[in-house]
């Protein structure tokens, strides 16, 4: 297959300047669901199940649902005592992903946003056709499974959507009689008050560069509607960045929220913001819809909900939205019917609610009610088609990594133009390469 012979090629070159991308060198997050009794005990079991001992590898590519993911793979465990999930949560899983592919040793699950970086391996055919699947036609809309098709085809069951908005210490709100702001302008006056009182406003966490990119895809799309067409036209040569209103408003948006951050956001990982912002050292956070269990783990007490991030003018606000969790069967596994079996277990309403309900983001299974009085104002932009697909989807395999690294630089300089000129020179290298 010569598509995946070139992925494998161009895998091996990057994998031979990472000193991470070896097996032995995975720094692993895994839980086994079994104990050792329970795999010592698995032939009998098996045989009172009707099927053979099998486990089942899953790369989850979300840290932050490791530990929801592992009770749910222990639920499946109970009505599937013959089949183990291994929960692999590497962290950097797009290294472990191209370390995996070259050992021709892919996980038998691996989970994915809509992210052309992980999607590359579905046309290059690492993973299994499931568009005949009977659980992905009765499971999921028409739409969804249209909408997350790849060249007419479905190589995932779309699990989890995501929105993302300003998450808000009500309480400190109510203190300073602040009200939820409803154009851009609005939103950097109550920054500005929160500062005036000695409040750190916002809780950066820039150290983490792929929240870098989790603010700047969702802002082109706010700003500008880009799908992708600013990025094509740079790399085609038709345009500059240098030469577009809504990529400079972008990087002064994004530089200017830095002003109402912590004065050390690129020393700031994402669990200290998180610890931060829960325990009412900063007022407010920007991030998705995942965010939620950790902000209420870190701080069960606090009284937090989320507003969009607002237009420039309030008719014009709308929710960044994108898979955040799609499931894909590996075609090389040796268990492909017990994996594809966990997939339409997991898509039932019975147990996607469970999921839902756990990880707080919107669900993209059938009959699955919100059950996240936090996410309402997001939730009715949606239903009111006030939404968009974020940037990220249309970029070509890299663009993502590479916007992280171009806005970190952007927040370390901070010279909008020299910011253009590099993301123009950025472009164009993961374009035409």
């Amino acid at each position: 297959m010569k598509k995946r012979l070139n992925i494998v090629l161009g895998a091996a070159i990057v994998c031979m300047a990472l000193s991470g991308c070896s097996g032995q060198e995975e720094t692993q997050t895994s839980a086994d669901v079994s104990t050792q009794a329970e795999e010592e005990s698995q032939g009998s079991e098996a045989a009172a199940s009707g099927g053979e001992a099998v486990e089942l590898e899953m790369l989850l590519h979300k840290v932050e649902v490791t530990d929801i993911m592992n009770t749910m793979v222990e639920e499946f465990h109970k009505e599937y005592p013959n089949i183990t999930v291994k929960v692999n949560c590497p962290g950097d899983t797009k290294t472990v992903l191209q370390s995996r592919a070259v050992a021709n040793e892919m996980p038998d699950l691996v989970t994915f946003p809509y992210d052309n970086d992980f999607l590359i391996y579905a046309t290059d055919g690492f993973f299994e056709d499931l568009s005949e699947e009977p659980f992905m036609k009765e499971n999921i809309t028409e739409e969804t499974y249209l909408d997350n098709q790849i060249d007419g085809k479905n190589y995932f069951l779309p699990v989890l959507s995501n929105a993302s908005g300003i998450y808000y210490n009500v309480d400190m709100f109510e203190e300073y009689g602040i009200e939820i702001p409803t154009t851009l302008d609005e939103f950097f006056e109550v920054c500005e008050t929160f500062k005036e009182n000695g409040i750190i406003a916002l809780s950066c966490s820039d150290q983490e560069t792929w929240t870098l990119s989790a603010l700047a895809d969702r802002l082109t799309g706010l700003i500008f509607d880009d799908k992708g067409e600013l990025f094509q036209d740079i790399a085609d040569g038709k345009t500059s960045a240098v030469d577009s209103e809504g990529m400079r408003k972008v990087g002064e948006i994004f530089l200017k929220m830095r002003d109402y951050a912590q004065p050390d956001s690129l020393g700031v990982g994402y669990e200290q913001a998180i610890n931060e912002f829960a325990n009412g050292e900063t007022a407010m956070m920007y991030q998705g819809t995942w965010l939620l269990p950790l902000v209420l783990k870190a701080n069960p007490d606090i009284n937090v909900s989320v507003f969009p991030l607002p237009a420039e003018k309030a008719e014009d606000t709308r929710v960044g939205i994108n898979m955040d969790l799609g499931i894909a069967v590996s075609v090389d596994s040796e268990y492909k019917e017990e994996a594809k079996l966990f997939l339409e277990w997991l898509s039932t309403t019975k147990n996607a609610q469970k999921l839902a309900d756990m990880e707080g983001s919107p669900s993209l299974i059938k009959g699955v009610e919100a059950a996240t009085p936090q996410f309402a104002s997001l939730v009715e932009l949606m239903d009111e088609g006030k939404s968009f697909r974020i940037s990220r989807a249309y970029w070509k395999a890299g663009m993502v990594s590479e916007i992280n690294n171009v806005f970190q630089r952007l927040l370390v300089n901070k010279d909008i133009d020299e910011f253009l000129l590099d993301l123009d020179n950025s472009v164009k290298m993961i374009y035409n390469q």
